[in-house]
């Protein structure tokens, strides 16, 4: 669970990214640094996958691996 919440949390981030970095480019005036953008349609876009991947890693986090039962 763990590695599956870790890696929509990546993917979420990196599409985050170049998305952003698309719509500096479609700007005419440019863009000196990319940075995520906050609007209203992008967080409504990106913040469900993320704390999809947040709640799956707390879920993995939060259960305990089993131990082995002795052998009797």
């Amino acid at each position: 669970m763990i590695g599956i919440g870790g890696a929509l949390i990546l993917m979420t981030l990196i599409a985050w990214y170049l998305l952003s970095g698309f719509g500096c480019e479609m700007n005419t005036a440019g863009c000196r640094t990319v940075r995520l953008d906050m609007s209203r349609d992008a967080l409504r876009l990106f913040l469900p996958p993320l704390a999809i991947g947040l709640v799956l890693v707390g879920l993995g986090l939060r259960r305990k691996p089993r131990r082995p039962e002795p052998d009797a």
